[in-house]
């Protein structure tokens, strides 16, 4: 994404640095950090070296003390000037790593005389920071001499006091090398509970669990290589790839997995570890096993198989079990680091048998998409510990300011009972620079800590409890009072979620904001009152509240009194909202061919929170609508169709309409543009033989919009070369059926031969007997399964390579295995199960004896999963399908024949005269097309098609069987 980052960064790997060290952007790399703090060194460095508070953290009516070693190459004798400066970072369009520093406003200077010698020395001075919230820059100005960037410090709200077993924010801490006490006094002077910390076998020394105390942090420990000896490795060192003649590549990614024989000593440690310092008698409150375990190849030093993932976290379950019961304890067992790789990894079987110690799901970089909070075995799951938790341990999407409310609260929405959010090099900075013989410990805090410091405040450890607006904008994201405190609610308002993750993902993606949008409230008397994302009051005028509308979070609180909270929401739902596009437009696709004169029909959604009235025009190039305008009533927050005849018109051979909606209304007017088609299956037999011929006339799509590497897979894969290449070519499908098959055919610019995968060889994956490492053969120990991949993983879905995938929709949403969305929230706001049917349609290659495979990647009542080396199998699963099944591939035209049995749930709904949904999607390398990308009836959604990380669209795309 470029969204999206993966490195646990405490985690002592034995691994090369690699580009992903360069995708966080913080400190004087951020965009116009020299411009704006406008700094001329010269040869003069100013190096903090105290604060006399510990970080650089104020509270309400804190002063401080800043130490500096100030160094200019020559004697200095004179006044050193030190400006404090008001600064804030904001975050890059379409780049969520890179933020851009700006001024608010010069606060002073305060003056100290200085005696310097050419080596330099120490000056200490308390400079006047500004009493409002947010991030303040020291400069140190020495004329002549030069501006150097001194230290960088935030004043913030006082934090809640205590510890909490379940925090519902975290942040991660840092690299063991970085770690000083000001670190972990930095979580607690910010207000955050929560932090992830390396585990792995003797380090937990590194995590200081004494410091997590003192400060009321409960850390989760992320288990992972660490320390673990090299001689209880396979081959005594890690496990790249292999080249194709046996060597291990050079400078890559390995796999540091340790041998079975090791498992109980481990096991010894972790549950001694627990046992002295977990919950409440310690810190730790969760064990996770490794950090972002992906098939095949991580950030992290795992490449082993699936069983030895599940040999590893039996071992976990079981030292932390143990420890936990026999001591009185309580510590979370969670995994692995995303929902689709705790599916792959621990349900693939459809079996339960670790659900009962699976306490909470870990998800790193699923924007609107944490959907474990769906999954109703997790939900309804009974024991002490009860249903499985959703915690996000690595989404950094916010990293600055003005993300930090609305995604920390839109977060809590989707159902997380924990967020992440921020990398914490945007927050806090852990500096030990070295004068002389003497090293300092330093935490320069940068202005997104504010933020997080007031989100902390105002959401806090609150519940969750409903988006108000459920049909419309802005985003009203409410938060109940704390057990212990009535009247305490917070309303985080954001007006447009886009920034923070994709406006594809988002409902309400077409609604246009001005610049000057606002909700405009009573103050209620002055029981009710606006704060902004750092968390600075901001008056009312003449007794209103206005908020501004835009990507930005605004805090809505009431004063406390009884009643207050509840007046506040009241007040909130009738609250007037300008310079808000008063509609969203969806358009639809026709349901006959244009011969038969179908309806053209258009979907309107009145966002606002008052009736509207107005009129929709309606015009498609080439064809004549009948009426060409209609009168429009909306109350507020209603959707409803609207429909147009075609009456006259010619069809287009291509079956591509284009479509300009335009509503026009007091209340504002909004207009949409779309190529629409016919989506007609065409009634006929096909004779599979790879053939154009069959298919003349019958309505093709030829609309398949592209789609790119998904953010999200940038974010798990960093290291890895993302940039694209340019994909040329036609993509154009076909849909027929006659009374035993239903038909598919497609012209793509390549497809490519594959695995058969109903034989694949999935020892072939991992790693040999005998490998040479330069002139040295190692020969991989007796009796022990080869668990290291030594080449990347080939999976039915395409991963990478150039096939088709065509999937159905055919079951009503509310009746699908998961929940239709989180609760509080509306159907689609979050990622949803939408494809009942998923089929492969694969060529296999030469070196695999030829010919074809369709490969059923999903179908009701199998568990979801890829299909991976080595996956264990359920008793209902996917495959290959078999005939009367077919699939011909001629060069870059395929086309196949499914029987009715494989998708009955299709055959029913057609039999009955009803819709299906359809969508398919051609892969192409790195790129992508699929049928509903970019459509207006659709959005982002992960479980489209596989793979789950892959950027995919909604199948929403209605089709009926022609008459």
């Amino acid at each position: 994404m470029n969204p999206f980052l993966l490195l646990l960064p405490v985690l002592c790997v034995l691994v090369l640095p690699t580009s992903a060290d360069a995708q966080m952007v913080t400190g004087d790399k951020m965009t116009d950090f020299k411009k704006v703090f406008d700094l001329k060194e010269n040869g003069f460095t100013a190096t903090q070296t105290a604060c006399s508070l510990g970080p650089n953290i104020l509270l309400p009516g804190d002063e401080a003390e800043f130490t500096f070693f100030l160094k200019s190459g020559t004697p200095y004798k004179g006044k050193v000037l030190v400006d404090v400066m008001k600064y804030g970072t904001r975050a890059t369009k379409g780049d969520m790593w890179t933020p851009i520093v700006f001024k608010i406003e010069d606060i002073g200077r305060t003056e100290v005389e200085v005696d310097l010698p050419a080596e330099g020395g120490y000056v200490t001075v308390k400079p006047k920071i500004g009493d409002k919230f947010g991030g303040y820059a020291l400069i140190i100005n020495l004329g002549a001499q030069g501006r150097a960037f001194g230290a960088t410090c935030v004043r913030v709200p006082k934090p809640e006091p205590g510890r909490e077993r379940l925090p519902t924010f975290a942040l991660d801490i840092g690299w063991p090398d970085e770690m000083t006490r000001e670190v972990y006094q930095t979580f607690k002077r910010l207000g955050v509970k929560g932090a992830r910390v390396e585990g792995g076998y003797g380090s937990i020394g590194d995590a200081h669990v004494d410091w997590a105390m003192e400060n009321d942090i409960a850390l989760l420990l992320t288990v992972g290589v660490a320390k673990t000896p090299m001689e209880q490795m396979p081959l005594g060192r890690g496990r790249p790839w292999l080249n194709a003649d046996g060597t291990m590549k050079e400078k890559v990614k390995e796999d540091l997995v340790w041998l079975p024989s090791f498992d109980p000593e481990f096991k010894k440690y972790l549950k001694n570890v627990v046992k002295e310092h977990g919950w409440p008698k310690g810190p730790i409150n969760a064990v996770e096993l490794w950090n972002e375990p992906w098939e095949a190849l991580s950030i992290s030093g795992w490449a082993a198989d699936i069983p030895r993932y599940r040999e590893l976290y039996q071992v976990m379950l079981e030292a932390v079990s143990e420890a936990r019961e026999e001591n009185n304890l309580q510590v979370l067992i969670g995994g692995a680091c995303s929902s689709s790789n705790t599916r792959d990894k621990l349900f693939p079987d459809g079996k339960d048998t670790f659900l009962p110690y699976l306490d909470f799901v870990s998800i790193h970089y699923q924007p609107l998409a944490a959907d474990p909070a769906l999954v109703p075995e997790f939900r309804n799951r009974k024991g002490e510990y009860g249903r499985v938790q959703v915690w996000d341990t690595e989404s950094w999407v916010a990293n600055s300011e003005d993300k930090v409310a609305g995604v920390i609260a839109s977060m809590r929405s989707m159902g997380q009972d924990r967020a992440a959010g921020i990398y914490r090099g945007n927050v806090f900075e852990s500096q030990q620079p070295e004068i002389g013989e003497k090293k300092h410990a330093v935490v320069q805090v940068w202005s997104p800590g504010a933020a997080v410091a007031a989100s902390q405040q105002f959401i806090g450890q609150r519940p969750f409890k409903e988006i108000l607006f459920k049909n419309g904008l802005p985003w009203t994201f409410v938060f109940g009072s704390r057990k212990d405190k009535s009247e305490d609610g917070s309303v985080v308002i954001v007006g447009d979620l886009a920034p923070s993750y994709s406006s594809n993902r988002t409902l309400f993606r077409s609604v246009a904001l001005e610049p000057s949008a606002k909700m405009t409230l009573s103050d209620g008397g002055g029981r009710f009152i606006l704060y902004d994302f750092y968390g600075n009051s901001v008056p009312s005028v003449g007794g209103k509240i206005q908020v501004p509308l835009n990507a930005l979070g605004y805090f809505l609180r009431a004063d406390g009194s009884p009643g207050s909270f509840d007046a506040l929401l009241k007040e909130i739902a009738g609250a007037r909202l300008d310079g808000v596009q008063p509609v969203e437009i969806v358009a639809h696709d026709l349901q006959a061919a244009v011969t038969a004169k179908p309806a053209a029909r258009i979907t309107l959604t009145n966002v606002l929170n008052r009736p509207i009235t107005g009129k929709l025009k309606l015009a498609v190039d080439g064809l004549t609508l009948d009426p060409g305008e209609q009168a429009v009533a909306l109350a507020a927050h209603e959707t409803r169709d609207f429909s147009f005849t075609v009456s006259g018109g010619k069809a287009d051979a291509a079956n591509n309409y284009k479509l300009l909606a335009n509503f026009e209304s007091e209340e504002g007017s909004a207009k949409h543009a779309e190529v629409i088609h016919a989506n007609v299956i065409s009634r006929r037999r096909i004779e599979v033989d790879g053939e154009r011929s069959d298919w003349k006339d019958a309505l093709p799509q030829a609309a398949a919009q592209k789609v790119g590497v998904s953010e999200a897979e940038k974010a798990y894969l960093p290291f890895l070369d993302w940039k694209q290449s340019e994909t040329t070519g036609q993509v154009t499908g076909w849909m027929a059926a006659d009374a035993d098959f239903f038909y598919f055919a497609a012209e793509v610019p390549k497809i490519e031969g594959m695995p058969r995968f109903e034989t694949r060889d999935d020892d072939s994956y991992f790693y040999p007997e005998k490998v040479r490492d330069g002139d040295k053969e190692l020969t991989w120990p007796q009796g022990v399964r080869r668990f290291s991949y030594a080449k990347d993983f080939e999976i039915p879905s395409g991963n990478g390579k150039h096939n088709v995938q065509i999937a159905f929709n055919a079951i009503p949403v509310d009746q699908e295995p998961w929940l239709a969305f989180p609760d509080g929230t509306m159907p689609r706001f979050c990622a949803y199960l939408d494809t009942d049917y998923e089929f492969a349609l694969n060529k296999v290659g030469d070196a695999f004896g030829g010919g074809t495979e369709i490969f059923c990647l999903q179908r009701p009542g199998m568990p979801r999963k890829h299909f991976f080396p080595r996956q264990p199998k359920s008793a209902i699963d996917g495959g290959p399908v078999k005939e009367p099944a077919k699939l011909v591939v001629n060069g870059n035209f395929l086309e196949c024949a499914l029987p009715w049995s494989a998708i009955p749930h299709v055959k029913e709904r057609l039999d009955s005269g009803q819709t299906i949904k359809f969508s398919f999607r051609v892969n192409q390398g790195d790129n992508a097309f699929e049928l509903a990308a970019g459509r207006s009836a659709s959005k982002e959604n992960p479980y489209s098609f596989h793979d789950d990380w892959t950027t995919h669209w909604a199948n929403e795309l209605e089709f009926t069987l022609e008459k």
